[in-house]
């Protein structure tokens, strides 16, 4: 739910429509490519086990540890990835309390929809307020 919102940040209007289009895309063709490519992996190790006259229920249970070492590094290299990007709008992020004052009487609140027990009521009422916007 992060990454689509984080992706969908800042795309006008007019293009929220394709900008999803093209995530939900990217998810899937992603997801697709990694699995095909996982079981690749798994498949060459049972053969060359299998090949190598290994009792039969050795390559049943040791061909996923090349899949999960190449899928582990493949994480570490995403992680990697998303500590080194920035900003991407060249903006400084706001202070919350800054925009809040900044926005006035004005300013509508955003209502984040979590799936916890509390969600309903969220839902109707708005998060917990701090104590001193309670004035307001």
């Amino acid at each position: 739910m992060a990454v689509t919102t984080a992706a969908n940040e800042g795309v006008p209007a007019d293009q929220a429509r394709p900008a999803a289009a093209v995530l939900n895309a990217s998810q899937q063709v992603g997801g697709a490519l990694g699995l095909a490519l996982f079981s690749a992996i798994a498949t060459a190790r049972t053969g060359h086990l299998l090949a190598s006259h290994t009792p039969p229920p050795e390559p049943m249970t040791s061909r996923f540890q090349p899949a999960l070492l190449v899928r582990s590094l493949c994480l570490a290299f995403a992680a990697l990835f998303a500590l080194g990007t920035t900003n991407t709008r060249g903006e400084e992020p706001e202070d919350p309390e800054e925009a809040r004052d900044r926005a006035g009487a004005g300013h509508v609140e955003r209502r984040w929809y979590l799936p916890s027990p509390d969600a309903a009521l969220w839902a109707r009422e708005g998060p917990p307020r701090r104590a001193k916007e309670v004035g307001r």
